[in-house]
């Protein structure tokens, strides 16, 4: 919740009460520390994934090799590149000073690293790197953060009509949701790519189990 001043807290509670049926964890903060939050941990991470994406389509005007090496890990880190740009360019002009002071920290940040580079500070890189992974360690794994997690399953489908719609059968069969699908490649007597997301880890397991039950397709897991 972001109440204004002037809304009361019997408000809040009848609004918290009318949406306890959704089992939601409820966080009361003023405006300004909800776009400061969200700033940090959800708008300004898709300026960083836009500007990697950017940064390998340069790249691969010289060097031909970075699509196709840029599908595994690299997509997965830019995943949330992904996302409309209507609505973020909305979201960024909306939060505008919040981004440039934090913008104005990226680059600080990136200075330090390229002084910690250029000067071959072995201890300080590995330092650098070691508060980063104990951090992002730490953090909540069965939390729902202001990112939404997403579950990927790897389908490897032949390429014949309706393939698609014969795995989606399956899943809706086994009254297994699906969050998003795409296919990476699909050519003429190779196996293309079906990538399903789901929204719990659980029923990426049951869709896996399901895929392996009705069909012969090979299946591998998302990180």
């Amino acid at each position: 919740f972001t109440p204004e001043d002037h809304i009361s807290n019997s408000k809040l509670q009848e609004l918290q009460n009318w949406l306890s049926g959704t089992k939601a964890r409820f966080i009361t903060l003023s405006p300004q520390e909800h776009d400061y939050l969200t700033g940090v941990i959800s708008h300004f991470p898709h300026i960083i994934a836009a500007s990697l994406v950017h940064q390998a389509e340069k790249t691969s005007a010289k060097q031909k090799l970075v699509p196709s090496l840029a599908a595994g890990g690299f997509r997965d880190v830019t995943r949330i590149a992904s996302s409309s740009p209507e609505m973020w360019r909305d979201i960024l002009l909306h939060n505008k000073e919040v981004m440039l002071h934090l913008l104005d920290d990226w680059q600080k940040e990136m200075q330090k690293v390229t002084n910690m580079l250029a000067e071959e500070n072995e201890h300080e890189i590995y330092h650098y790197f070691h508060r980063a992974k104990q951090f992002r360690d730490e953090l909540p794994q069965k939390e729902k953060g202001a990112i939404p997690s997403f579950y990927d399953l790897f389908v490897d489908i032949p390429d014949y009509p309706g393939v698609i719609s014969e795995i989606t059968g399956y899943l809706a069969k086994e009254d297994i949701s699906i969050t998003n699908i795409r296919i990476l490649e699909t050519r003429v007597d190779i196996n293309g790519i079906l990538i399903i997301s789901f929204q719990t880890e659980e029923d990426r397991a049951r869709a896996e189990v399901c895929i392996h039950n009705y069909t012969n397709f090979e299946t591998s897991v998302g990180i």
